[in-house]
């Protein structure tokens, strides 16, 4: 029953991990040939690569993973039940 357990987490968890990259990898894409200007710009006034970078990583991450933080009941629901299961078994 454990293991089961075990597996159905895992699943769970590479499932949510795989839509919040490629959400956040579609996100970055699209910033980067929306705003090219922006990142042409800082670059030219003297910012280094990542720098340059940093506004558009900053905020494909954040559309990655505030959908995963608002899903926190969800989470808190699955770690209760597995510790109530480990518990039990």
């Amino acid at each position: 029953m454990k293991t089961t357990y075990l597996i159905l987490v895992l699943i769970l968890v590479a499932w949510k991990g795989y839509h919040a990259w490629l959400r956040g990898r579609n996100a970055y894409r699209k910033d980067v040939e929306q705003y090219r200007t922006l990142r042409e710009y800082l670059l030219g006034n003297g910012a280094t690569e990542a720098e340059a970078r940093s506004p558009f990583v900053k905020r494909a991450l954040r559309r990655a993973l505030l959908p995963l933080m608002k899903q926190w009941r969800l989470w808190a629901g699955v770690v209760v039940v597995g510790i109530l299961i480990w518990i039990i078994f």
